[in-house]
């Protein structure tokens, strides 16, 4: 049995016979594609940012309006006229404590609170400059309709949140 043996050369600049490499104008179409591509998913950036902001913006206010509804469900129906037109904008408008009044009324420390909570999320960025407003109307003698707005500037749009429920008492 005789063999044959082979041998192959190959030219060093050209690597295996048959392959080869890359050219410098491959490359750089390459490269612009794959740029091009990239600025398309950058400039999506900033939009995404955006709506995260304000998405985070009206789960807040949500629940500072949610908060504040549920404690107006639990005063007693005669006692929510207190509330009417008070805005977290305008001290002159907070509700008044009456302890002394049947049954006592605690609103206006309740409602400095929920003041106070609409600062802070204002003043951490949560809710750039954020105000709560409140608004009381009869609808029967032993029901009322209570809305609660609370809202933000963000930038350049103003934002609001409005919550409204019935409350009554049987």
């Amino acid at each position: 049995m005789q063999g044959v043996l082979c041998m192959r050369t190959t030219n060093s600049a050209r690597g295996v016979e048959g392959t080869r490499g890359l050219s410098l104008i491959e490359l750089l179409v390459a490269v612009a594609v794959i740029s091009v591509a990239m600025l398309g998913i950058i400039g999506t950036f900033p939009v995404a940012h955006h709506q995260l902001r304000v998405g985070g913006g009206l789960t807040r206010a949500t629940g500072l309006a949610q908060r504040i509804l549920e404690l107006l469900r639990d005063e007693p129906v005669d006692l929510l006229p207190r509330y009417h037109q008070a805005d977290t904008r305008s001290i002159a408008s907070f509700p008044v404590d009456d302890p002394g009044a049947d049954p006592p009324f605690r609103g206006g420390s309740s409602f400095q609170r929920w003041h106070e909570e609409i600062v802070l999320a204002s003043n951490t960025g949560g809710l750039p400059q954020g105000w709560g407003r409140i608004e009381i109307g009869p609808l029967d003698r032993r029901l009322v309709s209570v809305m609660v707005t609370v809202g933000w500037l963000e930038s350049p749009t103003p934002r609001t949140v409005e919550l409204s429920a019935s409350v009554g008492q049987e």
